[in-house]
């Protein structure tokens, strides 16, 4: 008996909005891994009229539809979303007199990732100190020589003011949002039978957070994300409340 071959080796795209916004559906990223998992409690009944046993009646209740997905594009839109935080966009730009404690032998972060120096000065001003002497950038702040010239702070005060440029950059303030809801699509193509077209929404996503975020480490950056599918109430009779798959013959 013949019968089609629907084998599956699946890639795409998932694309993401908030549940209900007038918004569109925003990419993702290259994500590795997307998978729905149905949970069960299961009720089972034991046959107590026959002396070997068995099993008399059974129930399986979906108690939970849950998600994963792990992506490794780290951008701000992503971490707003599994971080349940805020993602702001600063374009490039200058700071003037920023006051800052700093230690000779140390380091001292800016405000700011700095991609220059200008000018670093004792608080209040005064004569500017030497470029790779008295002070060094490095990894977007300042460190201070042990021979540094620069006086050492006086009860906790700023003993100098920094004027420096930065580039464009996103800044992610992570957990300071109540979690939100999205809906979810995934555009996927069927490698195995010859990039067939597959699409699955997923119509109310909890937020999911980040359950691993990998920063250091000898395999590309992955964010690990793992939520639950809930019900969708507006979807009437006969529709899916959780989601919906499309196959293309």
């Amino acid at each position: 008996m013949e019968a089609p071959d629907y084998s599956y080796v699946g890639s795409g795209h998932i694309l993401m909005k908030e549940f209900g916004a007038a918004a569109p559906f925003l990419p993702v990223g290259n994500c590795s891994a997307l998978s729905f998992s149905p949970q069960v409690n299961t009720l089972q009944l034991q046959d107590f009229t026959q002396p070997g046993g068995g099993l008399r009646n059974r129930i399986d209740r979906v108690s939970d539809v849950q998600f994963s997905l792990t992506f490794h594009d780290f951008k701000g839109e992503n971490f707003a979303r599994f971080l349940r935080a805020s993602n702001t966009d600063v374009a490039a730009g200058t700071v003037a007199a920023e006051a800052l404690v700093a230690y000779k032998g140390g380091w001292t972060p800016l405000s700011k990732y700095a991609s220059s120096i200008d000018t670093v000065e004792p608080a209040g001003g005064g004569v500017a100190y030497a470029a790779g002497t008295d002070y060094v950038l490095d990894n977007g702040g300042l460190w201070i020589p042990e021979t540094s010239t620069i006086a050492a702070p006086v009860a906790g005060a700023a003993n100098i003011e920094v004027d420096f440029d930065y580039d464009a950059h996103s800044v992610t303030e992570a957990f300071v949002n109540p979690a939100k809801q999205y809906t979810l699509v995934f555009a996927g193509l069927n490698e195995a039978r010859s990039g067939k077209q597959v699409r699955v929404i997923g119509h109310k996503l909890s937020g999911g957070v980040i359950s691993q975020l990998g920063l250091i480490g000898e395999e590309y950056g992955a964010g690990e994300v793992n939520g639950s599918l809930m019900s969708d109430t507006s979807k009437g009779a006969g529709l899916s409340k959780y989601f919906q798959i499309l196959v293309v013959d």
